[in-house]
């Protein structure tokens, strides 16, 4: 059976507008391209499915009208429009499969293990490129307006970052993009892993890819934000006693049947036998981790790979996923300085929320006048785009803004924040002052202002 030309006849009998709406050319054989060409002129100009009388009044080439000809003589009753559409995507994935597992094939010798399960992930995001269609259309009878509750519940995810956010949007829901734009040094990364780590003190699981920092200094300053002790400290070694307790529980925590381990650590007080012993005769709880990524040469089809394990892994417990940061993503043949991929990268990361029922978060850059580096159109994909605004270290104090928010009103909030922890309390406060709203003093003439004593000598 000759599907494709199942599917034009059916096309052109039954006028069948959903079918029209998911066949591409690439699906059908090479021999009905000047057919296909026929219905695309005729659908837009008057914006209707052509009949063959229509296509036959319009078809000037004989090749054409020869081909015409032929799809009029078959009868196949039997196979709905549907059925003849679904067989002919089939058998284009297919033959896509072979073409792209020969190529893979060809090169399988050179590749590592990483590189192989990398490139076969890039396979299937190529095969769901290229077959994507329209997605289901629902009728009124289809849908609930009214959401029990316990549903809603299950739909949202609360970041954590503020209360009075989480409040007014009840939690933001899962499928959702949410970019963090903010210049360099302003806490981009310390936010995200503090959303990271709300999460994992929810029961829940999270994955954050980091690309610029390694594994090992993201675990470290996730255990100062879980463990709220001083990130400084924790990266010296030279943390009190009170505080290696304090990451010690915290690092126990995560396993199963861990708290003799712990007992025994407050006998010998020695963290490097309790880790090593934790790491090795204990088994991480299951359905509540912190998953980190390290891949300096990130890309969407190791994304894609690694955010499909993790859902199979762990299900509806997986939650958020961040990448830090997006501005970083490499697209193969492309500069990451170069606008377009990046308007790319930010399309696929919504579509990937999408397909695994999570929360996309990542940072980007921002220039001097707060507007986005080298692409405004990343946020064309943004459910949420938050715009964060330095503060001084000594106001303790983290702001945020809303530039985007799809269904809520624009926001403006300001939490607590412990630069020794990295800490994000989730409290609002008041938004300190900036140097441009503080008042200036004015030297009147004939008074004289004391100044501070000078720490330089001379000045004595």
């Amino acid at each position: 059976m000759d599907i494709s030309a199942v599917v034009i006849n059916k096309l052109l009998t039954e006028k069948n507008l959903d079918v029209w709406s998911k066949l591409k050319l690439a699906f059908l054989d090479p021999a009905y391209s000047s057919v296909y060409s026929l219905i695309t002129r005729y659908y837009d100009k008057y914006s209707t499915i052509p009949s063959f009388d229509d296509l036959d009044a319009i078809a000037r080439e004989g090749l054409a009208q020869k081909t015409l000809a032929t799809l009029r003589l078959i009868d196949e009753t039997d196979v709905t429009a549907e059925v003849a559409l679904d067989a002919l995507i089939d058998q284009y994935t297919q033959n896509q499969t072979i073409i792209l597992l020969d190529k893979f094939i060809d090169k399988l010798p050179v590749y590592d293990s990483t590189e192989i399960k990398e490139n076969l992930a890039s396979i299937v995001l190529t095969l769901d490129e290229k077959t994507l269609t329209t997605e289901g259309v629902y009728t009124m009878s289809d849908i609930m307006v009214f959401v029990r509750p316990d549903e809603l519940a299950k739909n949202r995810v609360h970041l954590g970052l503020n209360n009075t956010f989480d409040s007014v949007l009840g939690g933001v829901a899962r499928q959702e993009l949410i970019l963090i734009g903010g210049k360099r040094g302003s806490g981009k990364s310390i936010t995200c892993s503090n959303i990271m780590i709300n999460q994992y003190e929810a029961g829940n699981a999270c994955i954050y890819f980091t690309i610029e920092m390694e594994a090992h200094e993201t675990l470290q300053r996730n255990m100062s934000i879980l463990a709220n002790v001083n990130h400084q400290n924790l990266k010296n070694n030279t943390l009190t006693d009170v505080e290696l307790l304090q990451v010690v529980k915290s690092r126990a925590n995560m396993y199963e049947e861990s708290d003799k381990l712990v007992m025994d650590f407050i006998k010998d007080r020695d963290q490097y036998k309790f880790e090593e012993t934790l790491v090795r005769e204990c088994a991480l709880k299951e359905t509540n981790q912190m998953v980190i990524i390290d891949d300096r040469a990130l890309t969407l089809s190791s994304i894609d790979l690694h955010l499909g394990k993790m859902k199979s892994r762990f299900g509806d417990k997986f939650t958020v996923a961040v990448i830090d940061y997006l501005n970083q993503i490499v697209v193969e043949g492309a500069s990451q300085f170069d606008w377009q991929p990046q308007i790319i990268i930010s399309k696929k990361l919504k579509e990937f929320a999408r397909k695994y029922d999570i929360v996309m978060v990542s940072p980007y850059q921002i220039d001097a006048n707060g507007e986005t580096r080298f692409a405004k159109g990343i946020l064309d994909a943004a459910d949420i785009a938050l715009l964060m605004e330095a503060n001084a270290k000594e106001d303790a104090a983290m702001s945020f803004e809303t530039t985007k928010i799809r269904g809520a009103k624009e926001m403006r909030f300001t939490s607590g924040m412990d630069w020794d922890s990295l800490r994000i309390s989730p409290v609002s406060i008041e938004k300190p002052l900036t140097k441009e709203d503080k008042p200036k003093k004015i030297k009147r003439a004939g008074t004289k202002i004391d100044e501070p004593a000078s720490d330089l000598p001379w000045d004595t």
